[in-house]
Formats: structure tokens, C-alpha cells, sequence
């Protein structure tokens, strides 16, 4: 009887340092989640702001869809629509008939880290930054007719796909330039 008091109270005394270890290492854990909570998230700052002096650019000639671009900037017709290129840090593509914002997806490796109702920010791990601006573009002549077009960093696979920030990418000032000038995308204006 003596051995089987000393064998439970050696295994109470087991049960009740692992509860105690427990209760330490909950404690622990709960002071740690506390410490993450409180913890500020950075969030992606991005400002996309137009430079002075770019130049209006007509995508097909005079009198037709038209954004501001660097000067100098070159127009040349694509498979899809139509690139805009100035230098190495000013590439777009402009795709018309392009697919809505919510049909685009990021590609695997490549996280969506800023987006609102026109634009999709993408980075990819090495840092290199690509975008699509997709405009919903009403003409002045005919209010019940819209015109989508999808305008995005240079390398983007617009017509169904995702930016490719893996593929082809961009600084984030480089993106932040070409950002402002898509989204000065504009339909022809009547004279």
C-alpha cells in the first residue's frame, strides 16, 4: 500500500510538472503572439506620379487612343495592340479588348502586392516590379459604348494571363513612372 502512495504520488507529481510546463510554455507563446500583433506591418508605399515634360503620344496616328509618354518615346504595332518604349526603365504595352482586372491572377513565385479598381502590382522575389492598368474607356460621341484596354509593364502577358514580373521587370521608381503615364490612357477626343 505504502509502494502504490509513493508510485501515485511520483506520478502525480510527474502530471503536475508537465502541466506547469505547459502553462509556462502557453504563457511563453501567448507573450510571444502579443509581440507579433503589436508589431507594425509594413505596407508597399507606391506613388505614381507623371514627370514634367512627357509628350502626348497617338497610339495609331493622329486622332486616335493616346497616353503621355518620355519624349522620344517610339510606337510600335504588336501582335496584341500596340508598345510604347523610351530607354530601358519606359516599356508598355497597350492591349485593346483586354480582360478585367479580377480575371488576371499572379503567376507561381510572383506575389500581388498592391492593387485597386485599375491597377495590379506585382513583384517578384529577385524585386523586379510589373504592372497592368486595365481602363474601362467611354467615348465622347457614344455614352453606351465602353472600350477596355490593359495597359502594363513590357513582358506582361495581358490577353488572359498575368504579368510576368518573373519574366520582365522594372524598378519600383521605373514602374511608379509608367503606372502615371497608363493611366493618362484616353480614347480620341472630339474636335
Amino acid at each position: 500500500m505504502a509502494s502504490a502512495r509513493v508510485f501515485e504520488s511520483s506520478h502525480l507529481a510527474r502530471a503536475l510538472g508537465c502541466v506547469f510546463s505547459c502553462a509556462v510554455l502557453l504563457g511563453a507563446c501567448r507573450r510571444q503572439e502579443e509581440v507579433f500583433e503589436k508589431a507594425p506591418v509594413e505596407a508597399e508605399s507606391f506613388s505614381a506620379v507623371l514627370p514634367d515634360g512627357f509628350d502626348l503620344v497617338q497610339l495609331r496616328g493622329e486622332g486616335s487612343e493616346r497616353l503621355f509618354a518620355p519624349p522620344g518615346a517610339r510606337v510600335e504595332r504588336t501582335a496584341l495592340g500596340f508598345r510604347v518604349e523610351a530607354g530601358p526603365e519606359f516599356a508598355v504595352e497597350v492591349v485593346p479588348n483586354a480582360p478585367s482586372l479580377s480575371e488576371l491572377s499572379a503567376p507561381p513565385g510572383v506575389s500581388r502586392v498592391l492593387a485597386d479598381s485599375e491597377l495590379a502590382l506585382f513583384k517578384s522575389p529577385a524585386g523586379a516590379y510589373s504592372f497592368v492598368v486595365v481602363r474601362d474607356l467611354v467615348p465622347e460621341w457614344d455614352d453606351a459604348q465602353r472600350h477596355r484596354f490593359a495597359c502594363s509593364s513590357a513582358g506582361s502577358v495581358v490577353s488572359g494571363g498575368a504579368p510576368r514580373a518573373d519574366n520582365t521587370g522594372f524598378s519600383k521608381a521605373a514602374a511608379q513612372v509608367m503606372v502615371a503615364a497608363c493611366r493618362t490612357l484616353a480614347l480620341p477626343a472630339l474636335e
